[in-house]
């Protein structure tokens, strides 16, 4: 009995170890979760035939051209004397690429082992007024379009309307031609045509998706996104609860995936709170603006728990005058502050027809203007579809969850100050689609790394007897669902609840709890379970994908490298245990 638990406790040690390992090549093996590296056609990211060796320092250039023949590769010109001769590059068949690789990673004249691939300077949009977005360049937005640009999202403006160029007298903005539309409502006229007769909503909805690299004017965020344009707001800027609320519950229903709202008012309402709480429950992200009062106080519908409430940060990253703040402020982003001058404010295309703004004091480039030109303007207005846009980004890459969505943002978010007025920090739109493509990889690896390990439990069981093949579908599903419990804790109480947090970190009071009181079969199921969610926290821990932002990081993050090494060390404790 004793040599058949060793044999079963090593069997099982190699599954869990194999399905440890295949965890990258499956990823690597998938395809992308969204538009992940936009490049422009023709231009490939990986040489094909090609790979990159780093050889060890103790390697000779004899050595290496040994190396190369004996793989049947071609060693390629490289500068020597710039590298030492330890990075030397090799060419073969295509196709016989995997192969070399395999065979280099294991060779002891090698460290490591890649296929070549290129990289590029991060190239700007070639719209000639880029340059004057400095919002823009401290959101890091051109490492982010990278990775996504935001197609595939829906966004709902609802605001004055959008210049978008059809219905009676509909003009369309120099920038917007291009620009997507979906499903467009003016729930003030009740019509079909929700044209801006203001200039603040085309202006709030350009940040978000104004036309990009089209050689005019500047560029928009997730310009590959759709916008939803609905019109609550009049030619004087105000607007009614009602209609408010009905277009949240608009948008839910038709498609959207994030809402942007730079309206609000100082009184809560049970109305417009209701229609947050559905749209929210159909998995739709709200961006508000805290407000401008210039104090403590946040605005509704932003103080709504449902919504991320967003304050406005001048170019230096310190708070606007202006911004409202408080509690419920989530996160920061450019607003403008044009006490440093007019063109520290945000500049995109709109289209005026009113004196000023709602939502812009003292704008005097806008003042009196009656032409489709481009402006600066300032407000929580303007710092809300920066998030709005970044968290289309974050859609477009498969996460749709809206408290997904905010703790991506919140994570990704750069530290800035007092939470009350800066919330988690500024926001980064490269750091969140970074952070978003690792939740999005994770969250599919896992899900074949169970398939993995059912079918090497199947496999396993074909050599063992009856009783043992038992064991080992146990064990499969023991580590599998370990491995997707705090996916499934997330599904249900949402990503960022405290309760997601204590289902990632059970292991250690759980083992404690119950390690003594359980025996045989069930202490080694247990056992198992805790190794499959140990795999969990290391993969959130070495990915950062744990589901903590702001100021608990500090805290919760040796807390959940604790529960990943208790929970190793339970998986290896309970199967040493005799039956």
């Amino acid at each position: 009995m004793p040599r058949k638990t060793g044999l079963t406790f090593w069997r099982l040690a190699a599954a869990a170890a194999l399905a440890l390992a295949a965890i990258p090549w499956i990823r690597a093996a998938l395809p992308a979760a969204g538009p992940r590296m936009a490049v422009t056609a023709g231009e490939e990211w990986t040489v094909p035939g090609e790979v990159v060796v780093d050889a060890r320092d103790t390697a000779g250039l004899g050595q290496l051209a040994s190396l190369a023949a004996r793989y049947g590769a071609a060693l390629e010109p490289t500068d020597l004397a710039a590298n030492g001769g330890r990075i030397v590059a090799l060419r073969t068949s295509p196709s016989l690429v995997p192969a070399l690789l395999a065979r280099l990673r294991s060779d002891p004249l090698v460290e490591t082992a890649e296929p070549q691939r290129l990289v590029r300077a991060y190239r700007a949009p070639n719209d000639p007024r880029y340059r004057e977005q400095w919002n823009f360049q401290r959101i890091d937005m051109e490492k982010a379009w990278e990775v996504t640009r935001g197609n595939g999202a829906t966004v709902a403006v609802i605001d004055t309307g959008v210049a978008l160029g059809y219905g009676d007298g509909g003009h369309l903005c120099r920038d917007f031609g291009g620009v997507r539309f979906a499903q467009p409502y003016d729930f003030v006229n009740r019509s079909r045509t929700p044209s801006d007769d203001h200039g603040h909503g085309t202006h709030v909805a350009g940040t978000i998706a104004e036309a990009t690299d089209n050689n005019e004017g500047v560029a928009g965020i997730a310009y590959e996104a759709t916008l939803m344009p609905l019109k609550v707001l009049t030619r004087d800027g105000f607007g009614r609860m009602s209609d408010v609320a009905a277009a949240i519950r608009y948008a839910a229903d038709n498609g959207a995936n994030v809402i942007n709202m730079s309206l609000g008012g100082p009184f809560p309402d049970s109305v417009t709170r209701n229609a947050c709480k559905y749209a929210h429950g159909k998995g739709v992200t709200i961006v508000c603006a805290a407000g401008n009062g210039g104090g403590e106080g946040v605005g509704y519908p932003a103080a709504y728990p449902e919504c991320i409430a967003v304050s406005a940060l001048g170019p230096t990253g310190k708070l606007a005058p202006y911004s409202s703040w408080g509690p419920q402020v989530a996160l920061s982003a450019p607003g403008g502050d044009k006490t440093q001058g007019e063109q520290a404010g945000i500049l995109q295309n709109t289209f005026l027809r009113m004196p000023g703004g709602a939502d812009e004091p003292g704008s005097a480039s806008a003042a009196g203007a009656q032409v489709d030109d481009y402006y600066w303007f300032q407000g929580t207005s303007m710092a809300t579809p920066h998030v709005a846009g970044v968290a289309a980004l974050v859609s477009s890459l498969g996460i749709r969850d809206p408290e997904e969505v905010r703790a991506v943002l919140l994570k990704s978010a750069r530290p800035r100050g007092p939470s009350e007025k800066y919330g988690a920090g500024e926001l980064n739109a490269a750091s969140a689609v970074r952070v978003g493509s690792a939740e999005s990889a994770g969250h599919t690896s896992r899900l074949w790394a169970v398939g993995f390990m059912a079918v090497l439990g199947a496999a396993l069981s074909r050599s063992v007897r009856r009783r043992g093949r038992r064991a080992i579908w146990a064990a499969a599903l023991a580590m599998s669902v370990g491995l997707l419990f705090p996916d499934v804790v997330s599904a249900f109480v949402g990503f960022s609840s405290v309760w997601n947090l204590l289902g990632h970190s059970i292991l250690l009071p759980g083992y404690l709890l119950v390690a003594e009181a359980e025996s045989g079969a069930e202490r080694r199921f247990y056992g198992l379970f805790a190794g499959g969610l140990a795999l969990h926290l290391a993969w959130d821990l070495v990915m950062g994908t744990a589901p903590i932002a702001g100021n608990l990081v500090w805290a919760a993050l040796p807390w959940l490298g604790a529960n990943a090494a208790v929970g190793f060390g339970a998986a290896v404790a309970s199967l040493r245990g005799r039956r």
